[in-house]
């Protein structure tokens, strides 16, 4: 009888060590990129009763109970160590220690591979922008981090025989952004010319010596003058926590090597900004390259103190979709960056940056045709400042290469195209000034220009 108490009363302590625990040892930083829970309170903001409270509470005893972290990594250890897994849903544990960011495994697997319509629309939208961008006398590169796995895909574990595809969506876009003229910093071909590992084994982003390299590849493409690195002290020292390390084993997971460049920074932050991790960042510098503004994901934390070494002044943004046309109208810089990881490029072809249209150019005989594609005008979103007239086109008219036009109050401005068969275009509120607002949708395929839709939109028929 006393065995079995014992045994009752350990299971007992085991399960209550986490809650009482929290008197003394509560679980306060979390090892994921978002702020804790704070303890719910009784009264709603408008003094109600909160009737969310035991469900926030809830939230709140799973992110703050004690061990929390110790924990997941016990759990995390044993996982990976006996059954070569991860216990973590956005983690792939590879081979001999490496970690993969899993929303790239559709990519490394080529599965879900857009079609070549949605790479010509990808690529057409990216030459609107840079379009937009030289137009207004500035100049223009994009960036395309490659995935981790493109480059280094011999660690992941027990996929190979589930590959459909070995060419990725970045190889496909690569001669279309050369079709039509986009500069464009070739980071893929660069990292796969090299021998040596330019990529952290548990961190899903180059190492210091890939982000040096990869600067330079971005100064060669816009034509501009560099630092010269190549006599720059540089030792190793394994002081990196990468990010999948942390995802995997919170605060516990071994640090691995990085380099170390002694650069001088000759840059100081000007809006208070104290990390790379900030979300809006504004920096003066000795740089002979005028002004730039860089639009940039994760990636640019180890890019920026690189780049913002090379610029008089710049300014570093992470928002999405770009507010492009604002911000440049606001500072008006030399140069403009747009750096996106190779797992998000869809985006371009979802949230593409906010410019007034673009002017299209139209052959003068243009023929007309009876079709089911749709018009809409209605507020933007991501900017009320903004009508966005969007719909769709009947597929069938659609080929590989067939652009969408859109015709505002007798102006032609070249639609984004969105998904496979969408469009969408821009144009400024105030520059709407009579209604009915005539609206023509046309599809043009080389020299063959067509027009499928016809609307005229009241001022009392806008969508809000």
């Amino acid at each position: 009888m006393k065995k079995h108490l014992v045994f009752i009363i350990a299971c007992m302590t085991v399960c209550l060590l986490p809650f009482l625990g929290m008197a003394v040892r509560p679980t306060t930083i979390s090892t994921e990129n978002k702020a804790m829970s704070p303890f719910p309170g009784l009264k709603s903001k408008d003094g109600s009763l909160n009737l969310n409270f035991f469900q926030e509470f809830e939230t709140f005893f799973n992110e703050h109970f004690a061990f929390r972290n110790e924990l997941v990594f016990a759990d995390a250890k044993i996982q990976t160590c006996v059954f070569q897994v991860s216990n973590v849903d956005t983690v792939i544990y590879g081979t001999d220690g490496w970690l993969y960011y899993s929303s790239t495994l559709n990519d490394y697997l080529g599965r879900n591979r857009m079609t070549n319509r949605q790479i010509y629309n990808l690529a057409h939208n990216l030459s609107l922008v840079w379009n937009y961008v030289e137009d207004r006398g500035s100049d223009f590169v994009l960036v395309i981090p490659p995935n981790k796995n493109t480059l280094y895909g011999e660690n992941m574990p027990y996929y190979d025989s589930h590959i459909v595809d070995h060419t990725h969506n970045v190889d496909l876009l690569a001669p279309k952004l050369l079709d039509l003229g986009v500069p464009y910093a070739d980071l893929l071909g660069l990292f796969r010319n090299e021998d040596e590992v330019l990529y952290l084994k548990r961190d899903s982003h180059w190492n210091r010596k890939g982000a040096v390299m990869a600067c330079n590849c971005i100064m060669d493409a816009l034509g501009y003058t560099q630092a010269n690195y190549e006599d720059t002290p540089v030792s190793r020292s394994k002081n990196m926590d990468g990010d999948l390390n942390r995802m995997l084993y919170t605060l516990y997971g071994e640090k691995e090597f990085n380099y170390d460049y002694a650069i001088e920074q000759a840059y100081t932050y000007t809006n208070g900004a104290g990390s790379v991790e900030d979300g809006w960042m504004e920096t003066t510098g000795k740089g002979e390259n005028g002004t730039l503004l860089m639009f940039r994901d994760s990636f640019g934390n180890t890019l920026i103190p690189l780049i913002a070494n090379h610029f008089e002044k710049a300014w570093f943004t992470k928002e999405v979709p770009y507010g492009l046309e604002t911000l440049m109208e606001q500072y008006h810089p030399n140069t403009v960056i747009l750096e996106k990881v190779e797992r998000n490029l869809s985006e371009y072809i979802h949230m593409p940056p906010i410019i007034s249209g673009v002017t299209a150019d139209v052959p003068n005989t243009i023929a007309s045709m009876e079709s089911d594609t749709t018009i809409t005008m209605e507020s933007l979103d991501y900017d009320f400042n903004y009508y966005k007239i969007s719909g769709s086109v009947e597929e069938k008219l659609l080929e590989e290469e067939t652009d969408i036009i859109v015709r505002i109050q007798g102006a032609y401005y070249n639609a984004y195209h969105i998904g496979s068969n969408q469009y969408e275009v821009y144009i400024k509120k105030d520059e709407i000034t009579a209604y009915p607002v005539e609206i023509e949708v046309l599809t043009k395929t080389q020299n063959a220009c067509n027009i499928v839709q016809t609307r005229k939109i009241e001022e009392g028929e806008l969508l809000p």
